[in-house]
């Protein structure tokens, strides 16, 4: 009898078997398996990394001109055992031409392999008159208040309130209706422990709800529609959520041309934190959203899906805001906001495995479940092993 087993539970299985313990950690790297993406090699640092992965048993895969240097960069593929990996970083380590800092990044994937989040569920509090889903439900400050309390009671962890609505062809609204929308909300909100995310493009808004206490800003122009928000930012110790999106609201479904939506996405958000960071803000204080439905069509939002697992290379913390999108809404039936909500607990399951640390959703109950049902799963099993760098 012959069956596949899940790798991340290698060690378990490994013990199962009567491995034996004192090398069972070690047993476990040869057999846990992880592939790399390294982009923009010079061909002899390309040679190098290919030498010294088929050196220890593996190979990394680069363009056919390299090796007669025919071209002047190569991406490259580096597959291994953690083992393996772990003996070509060391091998990398003392080289010259910068791979001591490639030896790093391997190091650094290395570990996110192993790492297990319990990630934090974002409610979606809109105080909009013309948001997709829920536009004017909660334009009333009680009714706002009440429905941020159930989200809080039903696991929320943070709350993330917006007063203008950024659906695909929305209005932009003027910062003086946004602050009076935000304002006395808030106030409230920040009697409590909860964390409060605003979700707003503009800098001035962004200032006043920071001096009422806000914990995060949540830009889904990812600076670009308002100049003056990074000194906002650079001036306070909130965090920032940078989304990637392009044109506005109004634009943004003509601007879909990708080559490789992923890897398109991944450097110019990697630009976006090397940006932040020359400005003197901390990987720490940097939340990166990929942009589920803004300037991407269905299918390139099932593609970013797919491959949402790969953004956590980036070093930050990661926000996944798929909730009631119009690519879930692709393939449901009936096409209720039940059913909306029902894909996205399943969605936010798969996100949830995918080691997204927060979740942007309006059903908090429903991710609340989901969440439940991962920890019960994947969260507190013998699944890690000490990291010997």
């Amino acid at each position: 009898m012959i069956k596949r087993i899940d790798n991340k539970n290698i060690l378990n299985e490994l013990k199962s078997i009567g491995f034996d313990e004192k090398y069972v950690e070690h047993g476990a790297k040869k057999h846990s398996f992880i592939t790399l993406k390294i982009t923009n090699l010079p061909p002899h640092i390309a040679t190098i990394i290919k030498e010294s992965a088929l050196s220890k048993g593996t190979d990394a895969g680069v363009n056919k001109n390299v090796l007669m240097h025919k071209i002047n960069s190569s991406d490259l593929i580096l597959s291994g055992t953690i083992k393996q990996l772990n003996e070509i970083k060391d091998c990398l380590y003392n080289q010259p031409f910068g791979l001591k800092e490639i030896s790093k990044e391997i190091e650094k994937e290395i570990k996110l392999y192993y790492e297990e989040k319990l990630p934090k569920i974002t409610g979606i509090l809109n105080i909009t008159e013309d948001s997709f889903s829920d536009g004017g439900k909660y334009l009333d400050f009680e009714a706002a208040i009440t429905h941020a309390n159930d989200m809080i009671k039903d696991g929320a962890k943070i709350i993330d309130i917006g007063a203008e609505s950024t659906r695909p062809n929305a209005k932009p609204i003027d910062c003086e209706t946004e602050i009076k929308r935000l304002a006395q909300v808030v106030k409230e909100l920040k009697k409590t422990n909860i964390t409060v995310s605003i979700d707003t493009r503009n800098h001035k808004t962004a200032e006043f709800m920071l001096n009422l206490g806000a914990d995060i800003i949540n830009d889904v122009s990812g600076l670009e529609y308002d100049k003056n928000m990074i000194n906002v930012i650079k001036n306070s110790k909130a965090d920032i959520i940078i989304m990637h999106s392009r044109g506005t609201p109004e634009t943004m479904d003509k601007l879909t041309e990708y080559k490789n939506i992923a890897d398109e996405i991944y450097e110019e958000l990697y630009k976006k934190i090397e940006y932040l960071n020359s400005e003197g803000i901390e990987n720490k204080r940097i939340i990166i959203d990929t942009g589920f439905g803004f300037a991407k069509n269905i299918e390139q939002n099932f593609e970013l899906l797919k491959r949402i697992r790969e953004f956590n290379s980036l070093n930050v913390r990661h926000l996944a805001g798929v909730s009631r999108k119009r690519f879930l809404q692709s393939i449901a039936q009936n096409k209720t906001i039940e059913e909306f909500d029902d894909i996205t607990m399943l969605t936010s399951f798969y996100l949830m495995q995918s080691n997204v640390d927060l979740i942007r959703v309006h059903n908090v109950k429903k991710t609340k479940t989901a969440l439940e049902l991962y920890k019960k799963l994947f969260i507190g099993k013998d699944l890690i092993f000490e990291f010997d760098s």
